[in-house]
């Protein structure tokens, strides 16, 4: 009989058990339940500035919804989205930005989480050579707001032909008169060639530098003699007539009545007459003065022109295709005799 009142004991006691333990269980819940509706705190490092944050999200995706920050494909974001939160939880978040990049001759925006105006440069694919100027410069941090611009900077070598023109070189000759001159050696150019270095920036040339020059072929100079004796003009009889001044190195063009809009009358009044009349400067050869031209003859200064200056001398023709064909004489020697033409 004891024994069987020993095991009618248990089955008694059992609900006591059962509603103990739901009490305990209960209470386990009941504190599983506070703490998971209490909020988390949570550290947020966003580009480099951290910061703590109290949260009832349930994963780091709700948490940055909750702090209003989106996360693109090209942000880094440790750690995942889906992450669950929990306590002392750190979020790091590297967002990217859209840089302006300049460089041959196109601007085009790069979206990357890289700092430093190098390592954008390297995301963009763009190569650097050693002329090139950046600004900022490679080392800058940037900013949202900065602009890259790389500016192209072109070295090269160039060569150029060039005339060298001679030079008239005098030499005094007393065997010649006055205002006479005599060609000893006539003068040729030469030709040079140039070797330039071009810097050029973004394609524009903005520098050059001569560097070298050689002489491909070498020039003449002119050598001329020029007389220092006394000019003479021999007059009929055999008489001797001095000249009053001496005019070297003239030139003598030519000129019509039909080919310069009519010219009847002259300068002075007189008509115009082949063989005597001649236009001048009357700074050089007063008007109506006589004088003797080397290889054309006596002639009167009596008409001017707008395009006679200085050692220049219009020989009057009546023939406008004779006045063509005279052309441009250089080098003459013209004697200023006066107001009267000496015997011939």
């Amino acid at each position: 009989m004891e024994i069987e009142k020993n095991r009618i004991m248990p089955q008694k006691l059992l609900p006591y058990v059962l509603g103990g333990a739901a009490v305990i269980a209960l209470s386990v819940l009941s504190y599983f339940f506070i703490l998971s509706t209490q909020p988390k705190e949570v550290t947020l490092t966003l580009d480099g500035v951290t910061q703590s944050y109290q949260t009832m999200a349930s994963n780091v995706k709700q948490f940055l919804k909750e702090q209003n920050i989106k996360i693109s494909d090209a942000d880094i974001l440790t750690p995942a989205a889906e992450t669950p939160i929990s306590k002392d939880l750190n979020i790091q978040v590297k967002l990217s930005w859209a840089i302006p990049v300049t460089a041959d001759g196109q601007t085009k925006k790069v979206r990357t989480v890289e700092r430093s105006v190098d390592k954008i440069l390297q995301a963009a694919g763009i190569e650097l050579r050693k002329q090139d100027r950046v600004e900022p410069a490679l080392t800058a941090t940037v900013t949202p707001s900065t602009n890259i611009v790389v500016t192209r900077v072109d070295e090269k070598v160039v060569q150029v032909e060039q005339r060298v023109p001679y030079q008239e070189i005098r030499q005094a000759d007393s065997s010649l008169a006055k205002g006479q001159s005599r060609v000893l050696q006539e003068g040729k150019e030469g030709i040079a060639r140039l070797h330039y270095k071009l810097t050029l920036v973004d394609g524009k040339e903005v520098s050059r530098e001569l560097i070298k020059t050689d002489v491909v072929n070498a020039k003449r100079d002119r050598v001329l003699a020029y007389g220092t004796g006394t000019p003479l003009l021999a007059s009929r009889g055999g008489a001797v007539d001095r000249a009053r001044q001496v005019l070297s190195n003239v030139t003598l063009t030519a000129y019509s009545a039909d080919a310069g809009g009519g010219h009847g009358r002259t300068a002075t009044g007189v008509r115009a007459t082949e063989g005597r009349t001649i236009a001048v400067d009357p700074n050089v050869i007063p008007l109506g003065w006589w004088v003797y031209i080397e290889g054309v003859g006596y002639r009167r200064a009596e008409d001017t022109g707008g395009a006679i200056k200085g050692s220049i001398i219009d020989v009057y023709i009546e023939s406008s295709s004779e006045a063509r064909r005279f052309g441009r004489k250089r080098g003459k020697t013209v004697y200023i005799i006066g107001p009267k033409k000496p015997e011939e």
